[in-house]
C-alpha cells in the first residue's frame, strides 16, 4: 500500500471516528430533547387530571370528562391514593389497555400490542404501539397521590428512524467527501517526495554530481532532501577513487606485465637447448596466463577511459565497410569451426563516431557471437536504417543466456557461467566496455537470447549521427 492511501486512510478513518462521535452526540440529543418535553407534557397532564378530581371539580363516583384535558381521549391515566391503595381514576385508554404500573417515581418508553378493533393509537403492522410512560409520586393538598400516566409515541419512534437514516446518509456522504479531500491532501503532502524520488532515479553513477534542489523551509523534506545530497556525495567521491585507483592500478601493471611477457617471449623462441621441455612446458602455460592478465589489464585501463570521458570526437565512419573489414577477420576463425557467417549489408552507410571505439564495440560482439557458438553453428549479421535509429544485429546459435541473467551481462566482471567464461579466456568487461560506448554515441544496446538455442544482441544508434549526404541517401527510407 502506498504512502498515499495509508495518509488517506489515516484521515479518513480519523474524520469518520470523529464525525461518527459528533453524530452519536447529536442523535442522542435529538432523542432525549423530545422525550423530555413529552415527559414534561405528561407530568403536565397528569397534575391537572389529579387536579380536578381532588379539588371538587367534578362530583365523586363520575369520571372526568377527559374532553377537558388536551387531546385527553389519547392519554393512559391512573390516579392512586397512596394512603388507601383506592384506584381514584382510569382513563378510558387506561381501561382498554393493560399496562403494569410502576410502584416508584420513574419514566419508560414501553412497547404494547394493541388490536385497533379496540382502539385506534397509530399502530404498525405487528399492532404494536409505544407508549411514553411516567410515574409521579406528589402532594395535593395533603393528600399523598401516585400518579401514572402514559401517550402513544408512535410518531416519535418513525421521527427517531428518520433521523437516523438522514444521519447515516450524512455521515456516509461526509466520509466520502473526507476521503476525497484527504487524498487530494495527501497528494499535496507527498508532492516534494514525489519529486526528490523522480530526481534520485535519474542519477545513477553517470551522474552523480547531479543534486536535489532544497529549499529554505526547516521541514522533513528538505532534511530528507539534505541527508540524500550529503549521500550522493560521498559516493561520487568513492565512485571517483574507485575509478581513478582502476586507472592507475591498471596503468602501473600494463608495463611490468609487458617486459614480462617479452621476456617470456624471448625465453621461449628458437630452440634454446638449454630450457629444458619440463620447463618449457611450465613457461608456455605461465605466458597463457601473462597474456590473459595483459588482456584484462588493457580492458582495464579502456573501462576507466570511457567511463571517465564524458564525450567522444566524433568523425566520419563507414559502417558498412567497418563490419566488412571485422568479417575478413574473424570469418577465419569461423571457418575453423564450420560456422556459416549470413550478412545484409546495404550500400554505404556513413555516420559521426569515433571510429576506433566503434571498431572495439563491434569486434567484442564478432569475437563473443565466435567465441559462444557451437561447432557447424550459424551468425547473422544485419544492419539496417530506420525512422529513429540504425540498427547493427549480431545474432549467433550457441548456448544462450537464462533470462534471469540477461538483465546482468552488461555488468563489469560478470560473467554468466564462470566456467564456460574461464575456458574462453573471459573476463567479463567485453559487454560492459560496448555498452559504454554506445552510451557515448547516444545509443543503446539490446540482448535477447533462449538457453541452449540462440543470443541476439543489438546496437541502436541515433539516426541523427548519419551523415548529411547519407541521410539525404536514405530519406525516403527514415520518413517510412
Amino acid at each position: 500500500m502506498t504512502i498515499r492511501k495509508k495518509i488517506t486512510l489515516l484521515i479518513g478513518g480519523a474524520g469518520f471516528l470523529a464525525s461518527l462521535l459528533l453524530s452519536g452526540y447529536v442523535f442522542w440529543e435529538m432523542v432525549e430533547q423530545p422525550l423530555e418535553i413529552i415527559d414534561s407534557e405528561i407530568e403536565t397532564i397528569g397534575r391537572m387530571a389529579a387536579r380536578m378530581i381532588l379539588t371538587g371539580r367534578e362530583k365523586a363516583g363520575l369520571p372526568l370528562r377527559e374532553a377537558s384535558l388536551p387531546e385527553g381521549d389519547r392519554y393512559w391515566i391512573t390516579i392512586q391514593d397512596e394512603n388507601s391503595g383506592k384506584e381514584l381514576y382510569r382513563s378510558r385508554v387506561a381501561r382498554l389497555v393493560d399496562i403494569p404500573l410502576a410502584d416508584r417515581p420513574s419514566r419508560a418508553t414501553v412497547g404494547v400490542v394493541v388490536p385497533p378493533s379496540r382502539i385506534r393509537l397509530g399502530q404498525d403492522r405487528g399492532d404494536e404501539v409505544t407508549f411514553r410512560m411516567g410515574t409521579f409520586r406528589f402532594n395535593l393538598d395533603g393528600r399523598p397521590i401516585l400518579l401514572q400516566i402514559g401517550r402513544p409515541s408512535e410518531w416519535l419512534e418513525e421521527e427517531i428512524l428518520d433521523i437516523a437514516v438522514e444521519i447515516a446518509g450524512g455521515l456516509a456522504f461526509s466520509t466520502l467527501f473526507l476521503l476525497v479531500i484527504s487524498h487530494f491532501i495527501a497528494g499535496i503532502i507527498l508532492k516534494p517526495v514525489g519529486a526528490i524520488g523522480d530526481l534520485t532515479r535519474e542519477i545513477n553513477e553517470k551522474s552523480l554530481d547531479q543534486r536535489i534542489p532544497a529549499g529554505k523551509e526547516r521541514d522533513e523534506f528538505n532534511a530528507l532532501a539534505g541527508t540524500i545530497n550529503r549521500m550522493l556525495d560521498r559516493l561520487q567521491h568513492s565512485f571517483a577513487k574507485q575509478k581513478r585507483f582502476l586507472a592507475d592500478t591498471s596503468h602501473d601493471l600494463k608495463t611490468p606485465l609487458t617486459m614480462l611477457r617479452l621476456s617470456m617471449d624471448e625465453i621461449l623462441s628458437g630452440n634454446r637447448e638449454d630450457v629444458p621441455d619440463s620447463l618449457r612446458r611450465v613457461l608456455v602455460r605461465q605466458n597463457i596466463q601473462i597474456l590473459r592478465m595483459e588482456r584484462l589489464v588493457k580492458n582495464l585501463l579502456e573501462l576507466s577511459s570511457l567511463e571517465i570521458s564524458e564525450s567522444i570526437d566524433f568523425r566520419p565512419v563507414d559502417l558498412t565497410s567497418l563490419l566488412e573489414s571485422l568479417l575478413e577477420d574473424y570469418g577465419l576463425l569461423a571457418d575453423k569451426r564450420n560456422i556459416g557467417i549470413r550478412t545484409r549489408l546495404p550500400g554505404k552507410v556513413a555516420i559521426q563516431g569515433d571510429p576506433d571505439k566503434m571498431t572495439r564495440a563491434l569486434s567484442n560482439l564478432l569475437d563473443n557471437a565466435v567465441k559462444y557458438n557451437r561447432d557447424g553453428g550459424q551468425i547473422d549479421l544485419e544492419l539496417t536504417i530506420g525512422k529513429e535509429n540504425i540498427r547493427i544485429a549480431i545474432a549467433n546459435t550457441g548456448m544462450g543466456i537464462p533470462r534471469r541473467e540477461i538483465d546482468k551481462v552488461f555488468d563489469q566482471f560478470y560473467r554468466v557461467e564462470r566456467s564456460r567464461s574461464l575456458r574462453y579466456g573471459g573476463s567479463g568487461l567485453g559487454l560492459a566496455i560496448v555498452k559504454r560506448i554506445v552510451e557515448l554515441h547516444g545509443g543503446s544496446i539490446e540482448i535477447e537470447s533462449e538457453q541452449d538455442a540462440w543470443t541476439k544482441v543489438s546496437v541502436l544508434l541515433p539516426s541523427y549521427l548519419l551523415i548529411e549526404d547519407e541521410r539525404k541517401k536514405y530519406e525516403s527510407w527514415i520518413k517510412m
